[in-house]
This record gives structure tokens, C-alpha cells and sequence, in this order.
């Protein structure tokens, strides 16, 4: 037997032992890492949604506040993710839509750790980068940046892979991209394409167990597509997504400006201006008001280049969005390492990054925050990466923007976090709870307050809003519920006991004119309840003879 042949033989196993050894070594480190700082948060901070969609899906998932009945149409998310977060149990009487949050958020952390750690990135650099990262988005959760930071770890998963040739690092990425599919589509989409330029393509490509893997994923992801598109086939359903795609150009992308400038045209389909200002401030009560068909006629009489030429003009406010202070750090730390690092890929996915923002103003809306911060994410991530070959000033300089970048922004999000908990400590008013439907109008009651992340199940049981927003009309809503038994938001209105409503100064005004158009009567107001962040007054539309 040829010696040379059996050392040869010896040394790959030996590698193969080696590998096996340093992925579970790197496995157990990044679990530990990741699962370390989700509790240390959870423990010292009381985390709250950043916004009041997380509030929403959790009332629909969970059959409480909006939802007159539990279901698994989140509408913002997969139907399946709706069915996985409904088969979660409670714990400690915690939601399980909280529960199935926190869990993908730890999943995301240490996916990413792990990557980095597989990428031979020393461990204090993954600390730094979850610090940077992961901090915002553990604390004030959105279901967008949830899906957006999975997505992230399926990039880094394809990187590994790549350097690796580790399977289990590209099954890995293709769960964490089936994943963030489930939770948010259309964030998987956006990370995907920013990666687009980080990815060696052409050497996946030419690998077969990637090629397997991109059809296992592509069949995956069209069976979720199938399952979504089949349970919201029902006529109840095509009904309301016909309202929800006509109103959301007037409430999403501000074209009510366009229709005001045009008198003409409102008179023409029977409309004052307070009716389209309500339109657009979510008052869906009115189905003549809510019509799709109507709403439709309104936008085509609109000229695209109108809306083109406004929008652009005022598109370059788009870019003030990454120095806000939600994404201020992220987009510093960012650039530093770009700057250091001078990749033409790195710059390419920069370029992609600020052109998807770009979209957004010329579509007549400012890139929202929750989708943007998955995607400078990646570009701190991936950077991070590319240490290599560096000479030794670069990395020494690599570092210390991480060190800044995490020491600043733990020092911005804790004095943030600590004044949530003060304000979470407010919104708890046991007044507010009421088998009764107490009507809120869009965000006048500080949802992700009222009910933060670790809103026990036992708190909420009698909760009932008759919400204005997205889900108003959708078919599980309290609104639909109370509409069908006589119940409804005008119907009370136009009753001597009137309604409990919820609502700004600037809405109450709009319904006052509403009134006075539709009922020839002002509108009636007393404070019902008094309470530190909102106040629920009785509202009605009666004449003092009908009293």
C-alpha cells in the first residue's frame, strides 16, 4: 500500500474530525451568546413593540382587542406563521405570538454569531456586533426587522458555506430564509437584493448541493405562497383586499394631497375635502367613504406624472432617514467600516440600499425605519466579514469603530428602554379593560404601551376595541363583529348613550365635521375616563331635542 496515500487519508479524516469539533464548538458558543443576551435584556428592561402592527397580529393570532374570534390571518404575515405562532403555548401566561418573536429574534442572534464565528471572527467582535444589532430590535421589537435580521443570518449562512463547504451551514441559511419568508415576504426580498453584490454567485452556482438547495427552497417557498394565497380566497376576504389595496394610497403614500388640490374632482364623485381627510385618517365606518370602486375613480383621475414630479421633488428627504436616532448608529458604525474596508462590493450593496430608499419617496412614502434597519444591518455585518488580508492598523482601526458603535448605541438604548418602562408603567389602567367595544381611532391609545411584549394572557381576556385601522373591516375584527349585531360606530354615534371613543383632538374635529355634513348636528363630547396617556370621552351625534 503507498504510505503517502494512507497519511493523505489519515489528514482528511483527521480535518473532518476537526470540522465536526469546531461547528458544534461554534454552535454551542453562539446559542449561549445569543440566548446570554436575550435574558439579561428581558431581565433588566421591559420590551415594547415598536409599533402597534406586533400589537395588532398578536390580538388576531390570539383573539382579543381588535379580534372578535382568534385566527391564524395575520394578514402581514405568512398564514403559516399565523398557524406556528396559534400552536405556541403561553408561558408564564406570556402570549405566544410574543413567545414565537422572542424565539426567532434569539434564533436571528445566534445564527448570525454563529456565521461570524464559522467566518473566523473572533468572539468579542460578535459580542460587539449583537450589541450593535441586536440591541434595538430585542427591546422594541417589529415583525419587519424580525424577518429582515433572519434573512441576515441566511446571507452570512450562503457566506459560510461558501468558505466552509459545510452543508449544515447552507441548510441552516436556507431555514433562516424560509423563516423570515413565513414572518415578512417582502423583507426577505429587500435583504436579499442589498446582499446581492456580498454573495460569490458564481461559485455557488457552480456547486451542486447549492443548486439542490436553492430548489428545496424555491418548493418551500412556493407551497407557503399556495397555503396563503388559498386562505384568502374566501369572499369576505377578496373583499376586504380590494378595500385594503384602494385605501392604501390615500392612508399609506399621501396621495390625499393630490385629490384636495382638485376640488373639481371631488364634487364630481359627491365628496367634501373633511371626507377624503377622514378616508386617509383610517375611517373606514362609512362604506360610502370606503368604497373601493369610488376610491379607485378618485387615483385614476390623478396624473402620474403629477404624482412622479412631486415626489421627486421632495424625494432627497428620504436620505435624513439613516441619521435618525433609530438608525443613527447602525448607519455610522457602517460607514466607518466601509470607509476602512474601501470593498467595491461593500459600496455596491451601499448603492443598492439608498436606491430602495429612493423608491420609497418617489412612491410618495419615506422609507419606514422597521424596513430599513435589517438592511444597514447586513451592510455592518458583512463588513465586519471582510477583515481579512487587512493590514494590522485596519483591523485595530475595524475594532475600535465596533467598540464606539456598541458603547454608544447600549448608551442611547438604555436611557430609551428605561423611559419605556416608565411610560409601559402609565398604560397599565385596569379602566381601559372592558367587555364592552371601546372605539379607538388609529394610534390614539399607545397600543405597544397598553400591550407590550410580555402582555400576559389573563390581562387582555375581556379586552374589546372596535379598532380604525388596517384590520377594521378584515372579517375576524370586532368592528365586522359589532357592525353585524347592530352595534356599529355610526349606529351608536347617532344614539343618545353615543360611543367610547378614543381619539386625537385633530380626528375628534374631523368626526365634528362629519356631523355636521352627514347629521346637520355638531358633534357631543365628555371625558368618560381620564387616564395619564389617553382619554376616553362619550361622543355622540345628537340633537338636544332627541335627547
Amino acid at each position: 500500500m503507498n504510505i503517502n496515500a494512507v497519511v493523505t487519508s489519515k489528514n482528511a479524516l483527521r480535518s473532518h474530525g476537526d470540522h465536526g469539533v469546531s461547528s458544534s464548538r461554534h454552535l454551542i458558543t453562539a446559542a449561549a451568546i445569543s440566548i446570554t443576551w436575550m435574558v439579561v435584556l428581558c431581565a433588566t428592561f421591559n420590551p415594547k413593540w415598536e409599533t402597534n402592527d406586533d400589537v395588532a397580529m398578536s390580538m388576531v393570532a390570539h383573539g382579543y382587542g381588535i379580534a372578535d374570534y382568534g385566527s391564524a390571518h395575520l394578514f402581514f404575515s405568512n398564514v403559516l406563521w399565523g398557524v406556528i405562532v396559534r400552536s405556541l403555548p403561553s408561558i408564564n401566561g406570556i402570549l405566544g405570538y410574543s413567545v414565537a418573536t422572542m424565539l426567532s429574534l434569539t434564533l436571528a442572534g445566534a445564527a448570525i454569531v454563529y456565521f461570524l464565528l464559522r467566518l473566523a471572527i473572533r468572539p468579542i467582535f460578535t459580542v460587539l456586533v449583537l450589541i450593535v444589532v441586536f440591541m434595538r430590535p430585542t427591546l422594541f421589537p417589529q415583525f419587519t426587522e424580525t424577518a429582515g435580521l433572519l434573512a441576515v443570518g441566511g446571507v452570512l449562512g450562503l457566506l459560510s458555506y461558501q468558505r466552509r463547504g459545510s452543508v449544515f451551514d447552507l441548510v441552516a441559511a436556507c431555514c433562516l430564509a424560509f423563516l423570515a419568508y413565513l414572518i415578512r415576504d417582502l423583507e426577505l426580498a429587500l435583504v436579499a437584493a442589498v446582499g446581492l453584490p456580498l454573495l460569490p454567485w458564481r461559485k455557488l452556482i457552480a456547486l451542486r448541493s447549492a443548486r439542490l438547495a436553492a430548489v428545496g427552497l424555491a418548493i418551500c417557498l412556493g407551497g407557503a405562497t399556495v397555503a396563503n394565497v388559498r386562505a384568502y380566497s374566501s369572499p369576505e376576504w377578496q373583499t376586504f383586499r380590494q378595500q385594503n389595496f384602494a385605501r392604501a394610497p390615500l392612508t399609506d403614500f399621501d396621495a390625499t394631497k393630490f385629490i384636495l388640490e382638485r376640488p373639481e374632482l371631488m364634487q364630481r364623485h359627491g365628496l367634501s375635502p373633511n371626507d377624503v381627510r377622514l378616508v386617509s385618517n383610517w375611517f373606514f365606518v362609512d362604506p360610502r367613504l370606503s368604497n373601493p370602486d369610488l376610491l379607485r375613480s378618485l387615483l385614476s383621475e390623478i396624473p402620474p406624472q403629477a404624482v412622479i414630479e412631486r415626489n421627486f421633488a421632495s424625494s432627497l428627504t428620504a436620505f435624513s432617514l439613516p441619521l435618525g436616532p433609530n438608525l443613527l448608529t447602525l448607519t455610522l458604525t457602517g460607514l466607518a467600516l466601509l470607509i476602512i474596508l474601501l470593498r467595491p462590493s461593500l459600496l455596491a450593496a451601499w448603492l443598492i440600499c439608498f436606491a430602495f430608499m429612493l423608491g420609497f419617496a418617489l412612491a410618495g412614502r419615506s422609507p419606514p425605519v422597521r424596513v430599513c434597519f435589517p438592511l444597514f444591518a447586513l451592510l455592518t455585518t458583512a463588513a465586519v466579514t471582510m477583515q481579512f488580508r487587512l493590514p494590522q492598523w485596519r483591523r485595530l482601526l475595524l475594532a475600535a469603530t465596533l467598540l464606539v458603535g456598541s458603547l454608544f448605541n447600549a448608551w442611547h438604548l438604555i436611557d430609551e428602554a428605561a423611559a419605556s418602562d416608565r411610560t409601559i408603567a402609565l398604560a397599565r389602567h385596569p379602566e381601559f379593560v372592558s367587555p364592552r367595544s371601546t372605539f379607538v381611532w388609529g394610534d390614539a391609545l399607545p397600543f405597544e404601551s397598553v400591550f407590550p411584549v410580555f402582555t400576559r394572557e389573563y390581562d387582555v381576556r375581556s379586552t374589546r376595541i372596535y379598532g380604525f385601522g388596517v384590520l377594521t373591516l378584515a372579517p375576524f375584527s370586532v368592528a365586522v363583529a359589532d357592525e353585524a349585531a347592530n352595534r356599529g360606530f355610526l349606529a351608536q354615534l347617532q344614539s343618545n348613550a353615543g360611543i367610547p371613543l378614543i381619539a386625537k383632538p385633530a380626528e375628534l374635529a374631523l368626526l365634528s365635521v362629519y356631523c355636521m355634513e352627514n347629521f346637520a348636528t355638531p358633534l357631543q363630547t365628555s371625558i368618560a375616563t381620564q387616564a395619564e396617556l389617553w382619554t376616553v370621552v362619550n361622543a355622540s351625534c345628537t340633537s338636544p331635542a332627541d335627547e
